[in-house]
């Protein structure tokens, strides 16, 4: 990959190799006429058709200054492993594109799962929540109706009314409070790329 890479911007004395969690990333100056969306898209192309497989790119910025660039370096590792587990494999996803997991995956990792412990309580913490756990990402998606949670969770409308009162006494969350039901789906997505990244 990181051979593949230097033969693609073999003619752009700016960019930079830097071997990154994931992979290899290209960091380059911003330029004002480039769309770095573009650029890494076609980057992405070119090292596919190389290698003869599908990659995926992520990308990010443009950032000023050199604290800028390794934020920028950050949030493309983040588009590309969240990016990947949004829209699938083979994709060219920017941090921006990222919608509400942008707000989340803004903080630092420990400040991320400190909102999430403490959101979600034992939810987060204890593996048999789980069933509870997913119920709730469910029940927020779903726009709070009970009965949409029960048809795609294959249960029954009861059980799923029970599990929501259970959820709300173990965080004690008042599911019916708009800014709860925020925080409590921001922790969900923390939760959910921290997993990711993990991964």
């Amino acid at each position: 990959m990181r051979d593949a890479l230097a033969r693609a911007v073999v003619d752009d004395p700016e960019a930079r190799l830097v071997r990154s969690a994931n992979g290899v990333t290209v960091v380059r100056d911003a330029r004002p006429e480039r769309d770095p969306r573009d650029d890494a898209e076609q980057l992405r192309k070119r090292v596919g058709s190389e290698l003869g497989d599908d990659v995926s790119a992520g990308v990010a910025g443009p950032k000023p200054g050199t604290s800028g660039a390794h934020f920028a370096l950050l949030q493309a590792e983040h588009a590309l492993t969240i990016g990947r587990g949004l829209h699938g494999h083979g994709r060219t996803v920017h941090f921006d594109d990222l919608g509400p997991y942008c707000f989340v995956l803004n903080q630092p990792t420990t400040d991320i799962r400190a909102f999430f412990e403490r959101i979600l309580g034992p939810l987060a913490a204890e593996p048999r929540h789980e069933p509870l756990f997913d119920t709730l990402e469910a029940y927020l998606r779903s726009g709070g109706s009970a009965n949409a949670v029960a048809r795609q969770l294959f249960l029954h409308r009861n059980t799923v009314r029970h599990r929501l009162r259970r959820i709300a006494k173990l965080t004690g969350a008042d599911l019916s409070d708009p800014d709860t039901r925020l925080a409590l789906q921001l922790a969900i997505l923390g939760r959910r790329a921290l997993a990711q990244i993990a991964s």
